[in-house]
């Protein structure tokens, strides 16, 4: 455990907290984004129908999130306040019971399987690229439970101040998960990606499991190692809308697939999207970063009911977030021909993921912003709003915008990376008033609650 950054989350310079927490979490996005840009790499040198088929099992994978959002949001948020208060026991039941839980929603994934058709007509997925995505698939969706197993583990981590461990663990099976793709991937084409994938997922959950045998966490009583209740009602009462969120968001994502495979360049326009979006996370995984941070010391502060610290650490979490990312979005927008041609030699895919980067690179700051302080509101116990945001951004704008200019209207796919990119600026405009405003609520409760103490005291 970093009990240094477990103890500055709560008093000290934010600063240093800010660092402390969010440099580790920033080098395991890094971790983890060359991972998924490796991937691409090798993956789309078998060609474009390679790289739309793992583009459209991760869109299915991202769907399949909402069951490990529902433990790992409220994992975070309940070690990260309870930690805070000085309650270790209570960590260490709400360690026992996220496993419990991602292991328990995890083997619900297995289900798409036999409804993968259905899902994948539904996306407007070419026959070709349905054919070749099924092995991946398979991979995906048999580990699934693992993966799940291992990112409500870290989620736990990372509500205790320790952003160590989790790089460690991701650092380790992501270099098996690059070194399995370059071996096997151009010898067994997308099954070999799929059996890297699966190898990486192994990994990760024999190194938490590891971690767990050296853990206090071996020590904890029987009575709180048994199924509780109690915890488990806490969990869902928080994981239930931030699954929500992720649910919106995924399906949306999967409805906005479909609407490019509806397009006459549809599958360039996948692939050009899929290729897009993981260069795009080289901004996002700071973002990443810092909302993680974020959760991690507004939690804590909550905990330890230091809201004013929990205000102040968010808002200097969203300035170096910003400030951080900036340089990184000018190198998208102008380089974005030079990086997409490292992983596409289709000249249509060329010009339309360069075109999304571009936009990309302006919304971005905007996304960063909705990402702190949703992330704020979600460490403070508010997993509802961020969920309301999702509904109304994707749902009620960008979708409706994409099928009418771009199905119906015929418009280029470059005009549905403009709407995805408004959406990012109408997302993190509303995330901060609701924080705002969430804030000044809380604010206006504490003080009543003193004046009743104070009443209650003088009687």
């Amino acid at each position: 455990m970093d009990s240094r950054a477990g103890a500055i989350a709560v008093s000290g310079d934010l600063r240093r907290a800010l660092l402390a927490l969010a440099l580790p979490a920033l080098l395991m996005q890094i971790v983890q984004t060359a991972g998924w840009i490796g991937e691409v790499y090798f993956v789309g040198k078998l060609g474009k129908i390679e790289t739309a088929a793992i583009g459209l099992v991760g869109e299915i994978s991202w769907l399949l999130s909402t069951l490990t959002t529902l433990v790992t949001v409220s994992a975070t948020t309940l070690a990260a306040q309870k930690w805070g208060a000085g309650d270790k026991s209570g960590v260490k039941a709400v360690t026992v019971v996220a496993a419990q839980q991602s292991v328990f929603f995890g083997f619900f994934a297995l289900t798409i399987w036999f409804l993968r058709d259905f899902v994948w007509a539904m996306m407007g997925a070419a026959l070709e690229v349905r054919k070749v995505a099924q092995t991946y698939l398979l991979a995906s969706l048999l580990t699934f439970p693992l993966m799940n197993l291992a990112a409500s583990l870290g989620a736990v981590l990372r509500g205790i101040g320790d952003m160590k461990t989790p790089l460690l663990v991701s650092a380790i099976a992501t270099g098996v998960h690059l070194l399995m793709n370059a071996t096997l991937t151009p010898v067994w084409g997308i099954s070999g990606a799929a059996v890297a994938l699966a190898l990486s997922r192994v990994v990760a959950v024999a190194l938490f499991a590891f971690w767990l045998w050296k853990s206090p966490i071996r020590e904890v009583p029987s009575t709180v190692v048994k199924w509780n209740s109690d915890y488990h009602r806490e969990l869902l009462s928080l994981g239930i809308p931030a699954g929500a969120q992720t649910l919106f968001w995924s399906l949306a994502s999967v409805v906005f697939f479909s609407l490019l495979n509806r397009l006459p360049d549809g599958t360039a326009a996948v692939a050009a999207f899929t290729i897009g979006i993981r260069i795009e996370s080289a901004a996002f995984m700071v973002a990443i970063a810092f909302a993680m941070a974020t959760q991690t010391i507004v939690g804590q502060n909550v905990g330890a009911n230091q809201w004013k610290r929990a205000w102040a650490g968010t808002w200097h979490s969203t300035l170096w977030c910003i400030l951080s990312i900036l340089p990184i979005c000018f190198t998208l927008f102008v380089a974005s021909h030079w990086l997409v041609s490292q992983f596409t030699t289709d000249p249509l895919t060329k010009n339309y993921a360069a075109h999304y980067l571009q936009v990309a690179a302006i919304a971005e700051p905007f996304w960063a912003l909705s990402m702190t302080t949703g992330a704020a509101l979600q460490g403070a116990g508010d997993t509802r709003t961020p969920a309301l945001i999702a509904i109304l951004t994707q749902w009620l704008f960008a979708l409706p915008l994409t099928y009418a200019f771009c199905v119906v209207g015929s418009q280029s796919p470059k005009v549905a990376w403009w709407i995805v990119g408004a959406s990012g600026f109408l997302t993190g405009a509303i995330t901060a008033v609701a924080f705002v405003v969430f804030w000044k609520r809380q604010r206006s409760l504490g003080k009543r609650d003193r004046e009743i103490q104070i009443n209650a005291g003088s009687v």
